[in-house]
């Protein structure tokens, strides 16, 4: 309790004194709240760096963005919170903690659904109406940008090299506090911990767990390599991030700096794209560099797909908000947008 009225007295702190300078600028101020440092290498930088240079473009500089990183207004659920409070106007934070808010949209982390980054963003654009529709109706937000870097991977510490799924049993594994990703590594037959992501890295160094999922780009920026040896390719679901915005927020503004950002969160997920396959390639080489070993696919990866797919019926129940059959549906409604 004490945390959450902290992160609230900061947030109102942080509100007053931006639209006090805002306001001096003649500008709209626009408290951005993320989950990262401010590293060029992250792929959400990347983005938001893009983002507010088109958004400020397509708008005649209306916008004065304040982007406080490294979880400084609180973890990524606490930021969703901030926005449906008024004091956060847009947040940068893994899909995963927003669909906690908005469960319908839960269908883009998904085990073992999609074979490739090609084939989730030709999804993700052919329901993005519709899975805006459920972000605003579900969760008061609404999605400017759907960022991927690659495939949610497995890390380990020195003590554990994890190359078959039986080297897997019996490690504690941090996963987000996502039920869905929960169920899928219970499926698997592992040890999973749902810690807050921010505090994975104290739970890594302190060996509250012994290794972690996620993207490799977060393993170098938030140098999760200190307490990490292993890499370890399991391809289980794509490492999603979204740019969201509160939805009464936006339509507070006027047409014009309404559109100029969702075309700017549209235009700056498209370059983001651009850039993915090379900074995946750049993880790989400094994970190298900051001592870790890079042990590819596990080998029995077939396995691991058969098992992590019978999770779907609890995955169903999640993204239904504890309805199996309306989950299931949602599911379906993707897959049926495949070309």
């Amino acid at each position: 309790m004490k945390k959450i009225m902290s992160v609230c007295l900061v947030c109102v702190f942080v509100l007053c004194m931006s639209v006090g300078f805002a306001a001096a600028a003649g500008k709209i101020p626009v408290i951005v709240a993320s989950s990262v440092d401010t590293s060029e290498q992250n792929y959400m930088n990347l983005t938001y760096n893009r983002f507010t240079e088109l958004a400020n473009k397509y708008s005649n500089n209306a916008f004065e963005f304040k982007l406080f990183p490294s979880m400084q207004l609180g973890d990524e659920q606490e930021s969703v919170r901030g926005m449906q409070q008024g004091t956060i106007q847009i947040a940068m934070l893994a899909t995963n903690n927003f669909a906690v808010f908005a469960p319908s949209c839960g269908w883009v982390n998904m085990p073992y659904l999609f074979d490739s980054l090609e084939q989730f963003r030709q999804l993700v654009d052919a329901m993005w109406d519709q899975h805006n529709e459920w972000a605003i109706k579900e969760g008061g937000s609404r999605a400017l940008a759907i960022l991927d870097i690659g495939f949610r991977q497995l890390t380990t510490s020195a003590k554990y090299p994890v190359r078959t799924l039986q080297d897997a049993k019996g490690i504690k594994i941090r996963t987000p506090q996502n039920p869905l990703m929960v169920s899928t590594f219970k499926a698997l037959g592992l040890n999973p911990t749902a810690v807050s992501f921010a505090e994975t890295f104290n739970a890594l160094q302190q060996g509250v767990v012994d290794g972690q999922e996620g993207c490799f780009n977060n393993v170098v920026t938030l140098k999760f390599y200190e307490a990490q040896k292993y890499a370890t390719e399991i391809n289980y679901s794509v490492h999603s991030a979204n740019i969201i915005t509160s939805e009464k927020w936006l339509q507070g503004l006027t047409d014009t700096q309404r559109n100029a950002l969702v075309r700017a969160g549209r235009e700056a997920m498209e370059y983001e794209r651009t850039k993915v396959a090379g900074m995946l390639e750049t993880d790989n080489k400094l994970m190298k560099e900051h001592g870790m070993e890079l042990l590819g696919t596990v080998k029995d990866i077939d396995e691991w797909i058969r098992l992590g797919r019978t999770a779907w019926p609890k995955c169903y129940e999640v993204i239904g908000g504890g309805d199996a059959a309306k989950g299931k549906a949602i599911v379906d409604l993707a897959l049926s947008k495949k070309k």
